[in-house]
């Protein structure tokens, strides 16, 4: 037996999902309680039952998302850092951006988070020109005084941050040789490695980002490579990076930045392979969970995007293009001043989690909620291991809003349905309306724990009118992983008008570039005959300030002639507009290179020779004023072909389905629900 193993740590559940490579098949499907203060502690459990159930040398490759560098900002528990930049440029991190984006208009709009105060920027002697050659030489003497005044400040992490560093990063490289040196239990950050391209305070900000975040992030990379290796001696470990791509710990040590979205990126990967296995293209994905709700706009390949941020702070790394809100299974709901109900974004998280799980929680939450309509049934989840009180659901619910309302329990509990619905509608407009793309073109990918239950109320309001539940979708992202390849890139800023290339030149960039993203490959074990090299270019029209990555191949007239078309198809795309007649520049040469992993198959059923079986009925409430009396299926009896008609439940042990009336399901052959909502005139 030779396994891959899915890790997906999430703020409520910690999904795990095993292939094994030999099979072709997913042999198990497991989900634990999250422990947020006790990470390790949770992942030990996974891996000794793991070892027991098949053995320490069954483990090929473990696969792991977490949100361990996005949490350490958003809880604020980086370490102490300080920052070493250009003499004359000390204020370049404080001074920031002008522009406020959103918050243009907003005369209070709070600044970027700063993660250093000014006291901890050093400046030393040196300098290059923007084409990176040496116009002073760096003063190995006064980093070594810096230095001493930082460690004097008890820093335990330093940035550095030099002026046209992304053209040639000697000078980093050489005061970091000096700071090892002088003090070699200091975490070293370069922006020349972090994001070596162009922009001083995105540049510098990134740097001092990865400084903060990568003392704790690296020790958790490092522990949880250990912890399995202790179990798993022939296993690999790799983590799931923001950009859809993984890489181990050795390399994402120096860079810990790039995990930042690490957690819900699996999800997105996961939706297209199953988008491509099912020859969909338009694909909206959308991941419920016990904390949040991450959604992704997937038209034809997951959007990306270079620039994050993270608890009012700028993080310049590749991720693909996830919204993220504070919706989910355990999203509080309470009444604020006026009467308003509000759901969220507070969380219940897993401890004490919802009033219904009997770990303390008092308050109501969209679990408790369910529970009270009926669409959840107390005995099913996790297959009865993790049991439900449904009088507690009912308790809390009044308490925290029936009560302060008038309103009876089912009135209160469609309450907080209808609202946490409208936000997530809300937030689903804004990356696809607004965007330029329509809702009604697109299939809607529910998963995690309480995406099938809540997706039919969010896609009929959005317009969406086809869905595609995919096979145990409370484990989904695990199962991503399982699809993800290793990924690295490489990249160079150098301003070229696209007009006046030397095609052998910019040949010459990306063959270095190539040749860099080989070597990192090659040094996570990646084969030969695995390796795929992907030239990319970021462009503009000449005086904007932002790219759009397109691919490229070669730079001849020809060759030209389809990078320009390709980067106005992209240009109207993203911005809604192009401008045909204006001259564009190339601003960033990059490389992507990926360690293909062989991909899990999806085992083909035989079609059904009965009917759907009902298991039981049940009142369901689909409104306010009164129940329906409902068929639940149990979706582990269904079979290719099986039609099932809404209303109905339909359960398993990770997750619900829940079909209003009109709704239809079908089980096709992977035993996926493709549903069909009934037309309407609405327009998204």
């Amino acid at each position: 037996m030779k396994l891959r193993i899915g890790i997906d740590v999430g703020g409520t559940f910690t999904d795990v999902t095993a292939f094994d490579e030999d099979q072709g098949e997913v042999i198990a499907i497991r989900k634990y309680s999250s422990n947020p203060a006790q990470p390790m502690k949770v992942m030990d459990q996974i891996a000794r039952d793991f070892r027991d159930e098949f053995g320490a040398g069954s483990v090929a490759l473990i696969l792991h998302g977490s949100t361990a560098a996005l949490n350490t900002m958003l809880e604020g528990k980086g370490v102490r850092v300080g920052l070493l930049t250009t003499r004359g440029f000390r204020d370049v991190y404080e001074i920031g951006r002008q522009w406020r984006g959103a918050d243009v208009f907003n005369l209070y709009a709070p600044a970027p988070k700063m993660l250093l105060t000014r006291d901890r920027v050093f400046e030393v002697d040196e300098r290059l020109d923007f084409r990176g050659e040496v116009v002073r030489p760096l003063d190995a003497g006064s980093v070594e005084q810096v230095v001493g005044q930082m460690l004097a400040q008890q820093v335990d992490a330093i940035a550095v941050s030099f002026l046209f560093s992304y053209a040639n990063p000697r000078h980093e490289q050489e005061a970091a040789a000096v700071i090892r040196r002088l003090a070699p239990q200091v975490y070293v950050s370069l922006s020349s490695d972090v994001n070596p391209q162009w922009r001083e305070y995105e540049r510098t900000a990134s740097a001092v980002a990865n400084a903060y975040i990568g003392p704790p992030t690296a020790r958790y990379l490092q522990d949880l490579e250990d912890l399995s290796r202790s179990y798993f001696p022939q296993a690999r470990i790799l983590m799931m990076k923001s950009d859809g791509g993984a890489a181990s710990a050795a390399m994402l040590g120096a860079t810990p930045v790039q995990t930042m979205m690490s957690g819900p990126v699996a999800g997105v990967i996961g939706s297209r392979h199953l988008g491509d296995v099912k020859g969909i293209e338009n694909l909206l994905s959308f991941d419920v969970g016990g904390t949040s709700t991450d959604m992704a706009v997937i038209p034809g390949r997951p959007l990306t995007k270079s620039e994050l941020t993270v608890a009012r702070h700028p993080v310049r790394s590749e991720a693909v293009d996830i919204d993220t809100i504070g919706a989910g299974g355990g999203s509080l709901a309470s009444i604020q001043l006026g009467g308003v109900l509000k759901v969220g974004p507070q969380s219940a998280g897993a401890w004490p989690g919802p009033a219904c799980y009997m770990r303390g929680g008092t308050e109501a939450t969209l679990t408790d909620a369910l529970v009270v309509l009926g669409h959840l049934n107390p005995q099913v989840l996790l297959d009865g291991k993790m049991p439900i009180d449904s009088a507690r659901s009912q308790a809390a619910v009044m308490q925290s809003v029936g009560t302060p309302l008038g309103m009876t329990a089912t009135e209160a509990a469609w309450g907080i349905l209808t609202v946490l619905s409208a936000n997530v509608v809300a937030a689903m407009r804004t990356i696809t309306v607004e965007r330029g793309f329509d809702p009604r073109e697109f299939t809607l990918i529910p998963f995690g724990g309480m995406g099938p239950t809540t997706a039919n109320r969010i896609a009929a309001d959005l317009g969406v009118r086809r869905l595609l539940v995919p096979r145990d979708p409370g484990t989904f992202s695990a199962y991503g992983m399982l699809v993800t390849d290793i990924q690295q890139e490489r990249s160079v800023t150098r301003l070229t008008r696209l007009a006046e290339v030397d095609s052998a030149q910019l040949d010459a960039t990306y063959r270095e570039l190539e040749a860099r993203v080989e070597a990192d490959l090659l040094r996570e074990n990646v084969q030969a005959g695995q390796l795929r090299l992907l030239r990319h270019a970021g462009m503009r029209y000449a005086g904007q300030n932002y790219e759009v990555l397109v691919p490229v191949q070669g730079f001849s007239a020809a060759e030209r002639a389809d990078i320009a078309a390709r980067f106005h198809a992209a240009h109207l795309r993203r911005y809604g507009h192009m401008a045909g007649d204006q001259p564009l520049e190339i601003v960033t040469f990059k490389v992507v290179g990926l360690g293909v992993i062989p991909k899990p198959r999806l085992r083909e059923f035989p079609a059904a020779t009965a009917a759907a079986p009902v298991e039981a009925r049940r009142a369901v409430w689909f409104g306010p004023d009164h129940p329906l009396d409902t068929p639940v299926y149990r979706r582990a009896r269904l079979e290719p072909g099986m039609v099932v008609q809404g209303p109905a439940v339909i359960e398993e042990p990770t997750s619900t389905t829940v079909l209003y009336p009109g709704d239809a399901a079908r089980v096709d052959t992977f035993l996926n629900l493709e549903i069909d909502l009934p037309a309407t005139d609405s327009a998204p």
